[in-house]
């Protein structure tokens, strides 16, 4: 990265919120993944999958990579963002994260029919490519979006380790996916996950090299903060909905071990012993 572009214009706080963002994002996007193995339909399925997308990527992917943008600078020259590649960085979180969960949580047939090893091994593999591609393309999408008075290059052996960073930062979100049935596991995880995704997102950072033009023409498109502010917002709605859905859901699990109970007492009730044995 040139000496003339900087990651810290605002402090080192916007990287720690987007770590926090981050991690919520992600824990939030785990819980709802892990809820729709409970889900009684079809449809209630995808309504999980399509929530654990919104906050997997949306929030603990795209947000996360975007919040450190506001302390993006490069000496002699204003930065704005074209609103149109916002957008699309935006798709690319989101379909990738949803697609690679889908993949990852197929329909369940039949508790008897459990896929094999080979089964679970392809999909986690599928799957982290197809997020660890939209994490990576999420980052460079906004780069892409960013226009300055010069013009923009990349170091290509940083490019190649952020996006290998990516693809394992895929697999361990994916992995939590189908295995983090407990929530302190769930916790820990999205700690790390969180983690491994600011570290993409300093490898990707340290990739650029930009050329400052000082006779270019000042561009034209949005300023950050009109695009972060009220994303923000957006985003911590976007967590609230699922958190509060998820302490509202009926735990379908919970259910049918009371069932059980309930039936098993009644096999047992006193009533049944009227006539003892002789």
């Amino acid at each position: 990265m040139d000496t003339h572009v900087h990651l810290f214009g605002m402090g080192t706080w916007v990287i720690v919120l987007a770590y926090v963002t981050s991690a919520i994002g992600l824990l939030v996007g785990l819980a709802s993944a892990r809820k729709s193995l409970s889900a009684g339909s079809e449809r209630a399925r995808l309504y999980w999958l399509m929530r654990a997308a919104l906050s997997t990527g949306g929030v603990g992917v795209w947000l996360a990579h975007f919040l450190p943008m506001a302390g993006f600078t490069v000496d002699g020259s204003i930065i704005r963002y074209d609103l149109l590649g916002i957008v699309f960085s935006m798709a690319v979180a989101l379909v990738s994260a949803f697609v690679a969960m889908v993949v990852v949580q197929p329909k369940r047939v039949s508790r008897r029919a459990r896929p094999s090893r080979g089964a679970v091994a392809a999909r986690l593999s599928s799957g982290s490519l197809v997020l660890g591609a939209g994490i990576a393309g999420v980052h460079y999408s906004i780069m892409w979006a960013m226009e300055l008075q010069g013009s923009v290059a990349y170091d290509m052996t940083y490019v190649a380790a952020s996006v290998v960073a990516a693809c394992l930062t895929a697999v361990v979100v994916l992995w939590l996916v189908t295995v983090a049935d407990s929530r302190g596991m769930r916790i820990v995880g999205s700690i790390f996950a969180g983690a491994a995704v600011m570290g993409v997102h300093f490898l990707a950072m340290a990739a650029v090299q930009v050329t400052v033009d000082p006779s270019t023409a000042a561009p034209s498109g949005v300023e950050v903060f009109a695009v972060l502010f009220p994303v923000f917002v957006l985003g911590m709605l976007i967590l609230t909905v699922p958190i509060m859905a998820l302490l509202m859901a009926p735990d379908r699990v919970a259910a049918a071990l009371e069932a059980e109970a309930e039936a098993w007492a009644q096999q047992h009730s006193p009533a049944d012993s009227r006539h003892p044995a002789t």
